[in-house]
């Protein structure tokens, strides 16, 4: 299963079991095939960091199980950053982050890459109008 970006209320988001679906618990994005070396650029590239600053933006906040999954939190500062952006600074920011050889590799579609970042930043918007709402990555391992 690919990663899935989580939206939702921490303390209903951190009582997921193994078994839980997350949908069932957040808004979910489906990452894709956008692993978490793919996912570093874009990090890097909003806040003009290098990559392996950006690797802190996701850090692990609780194994559900011993193999997996595993919840992992997004830096607040992304989503925040993310929530500001305009249509043609989306367009501008996917075409930079096309480029990296991360994303270069999975040979993306264009319409896809740029599709996937429009609903995460649409994900960041409401969670700029919520605060108590938090980005988090289900990731199986």
């Amino acid at each position: 299963m690919p990663d899935v970006f989580l939206l939702g209320l921490p303390e209903d988001i951190e009582a997921l079991a193994p078994d839980d679906p997350p949908d069932e618990a957040a808004l979910c994005l489906s990452a894709g095939p956008l692993h978490r070396e793919a996912r570093l650029p874009l990090y890097a590239l909003i806040h003009g960091l290098l990559l392996d600053e950006a690797a802190s933006f996701e850090f692990l906040v609780r194994a559900l199980a011993e193999e997996g999954p595993f919840l992992l939190g997004v830096d607040p500062r992304f989503s925040e950053k993310l929530a500001t952006l305009e249509d043609d600074a989306i367009e501008t920011l996917m075409a930079q982050w096309r480029t990296c050889a991360a994303i270069e590799e999975l040979e993306l579609n264009s319409e896809d890459l740029l599709k996937f970042l429009f609903e995460l930043v649409n994900l960041c918007k409401i969670r700029d109008q919520d605060s108590a709402l938090e980005l988090f990555i289900y990731h199986e391992g």
